[in-house]
This record gives structure tokens, C-alpha cells and sequence, in this order.
């Protein structure tokens, strides 16, 4: 990886992905898609949610390649490698977390159609793909490479990344605040 800030960033992603993973390895596939309430989403459809997230990602990183040399022409002006969490601001301001737009709303048909592995699978692919698309991107050629997302205010390219592990950060929060006690007991099984 070109950039040392985008490489951190994967590092966090893979970091916190694999402590969790490792909590939610063993839930069956009823545990893994029932919801534990109506119109809340199961860990599954999360799940799922974070591979959309991630998957949109890196079509949009696909796109904004094209600003490669606009932002080479920015290359030497300063830029940020770190970004704050919206998602806390949001709920802090608004009393309510964020709504998905309906592009990475889990579509009903996808409940019990995969396992755990496979949806790890999904989201590590898609991952994966997106690290192949970043990798030979220098650092200073990332941060100048803005997303037109005014709810998170532009972030550059190593900014989103980051965005990536605090949304990611965001979803396994929930689900272990929905689903403690139904962890904490298959943990013990």
C-alpha cells in the first residue's frame, strides 16, 4: 500500500472485524437472521449492510479515479488523514441514529440465504477488491481526492476509508447492544 494512512485505516477495519467475527463465529442461522425486534435489523442483515457499504465504496473510488490528475496538481497543499465520527454526531444532534439510504438496505430475499462464513466472505472480498483498486494510490494523491458526500463533508479518499471502520465500528456496537445476552450465552456454548 502507497499510503500509510489508508494502510492504517485497513488495519483498524481488519482489526476490529476480527475481534467480532470471532465473538459471532458459532451463532446458528436462526441466531445469525432473527431479529430481535420488528424493523430492527438481525446481525445478519448488518452484516450485509457493511458488504453494501463497502461494495458502494469501491464504486465510488472507481469513479473518482478520474480525479487523479486534478489532485496531482494539489499534491504538495495540506490535506487531513483522519476524519470524525458523523455517526456519534449525528445521534448526539438528532436523538437517532442515521437512516440507510435504501441502495444499502438489505433486501428482505437475503435473510437465511447465507451463513456466517459466506457473508464473511462477501465482506472480505469486496474488502479486498477495494484495497486492489487503493493500493498504488501515493498518499498525498489520496487526500486529494475528494467524495461528494456533504453529510460526512467531503471526505478525501483516506478520510472515507477511515469512515469505512468507524461505520463498521458503528454497526458491531449495535449488535452487541441488541444482542448481548444472546452473544454472552453462545459464547458460553
Amino acid at each position: 500500500m502507497k499510503s500509510e494512512s489508508i494502510s492504517k485505516h485497513f488495519q483498524t477495519l481488519s482489526q476490529q472485524r476480527s475481534l467480532f467475527t470471532h465473538e459471532i463465529q458459532f451463532l446458528s442461522q436462526e441466531k445469525l437472521w432473527n431479529r430481535k425486534e420488528d424493523g430492527k435489523w438481525s446481525i445478519g442483515e448488518h452484516l450485509y449492510h457493511l458488504y453494501l457499504i463497502t461494495r458502494m465504496l469501491k464504486v465510488a473510488t472507481k469513479f473518482s479515479l478520474v480525479l487523479i490528475p486534478f489532485a496531482k496538481m494539489k499534491r504538495n497543499k495540506p490535506f487531513s488523514t483522519e476524519i470524525h465520527d458523523i455517526y456519534a454526531e449525528y445521534k448526539e444532534k438528532k436523538g437517532r441514529g442515521m437512516k440507510a439510504p435504501s441502495i444499502l438496505i438489505p433486501p428482505k430475499k437475503i435473510r437465511y440465504s447465507m451463513d456466517m462464513k459466506e457473508l464473511e466472505q462477501l465482506l472480505l472480498n469486496e474488502t479486498n477488491n477495494l484495497k486492489a483498486l487503493v493500493k498504488n494510490i501515493e498518499e498525498d494523491i489520496a487526500g486529494h481526492i475528494v467524495f461528494f458526500d456533504p453529510i460526512a463533508k467531503y471526505p478525501n479518499l483516506i478520510q472515507a476509508i477511515q469512515l469505512l471502520a468507524i461505520h463498521e465500528k458503528h454497526h458491531f456496537t449495535i449488535i452487541e447492544n441488541n444482542y448481548k445476552t444472546m452473544l454472552e450465552f453462545s459464547m458460553k456454548i
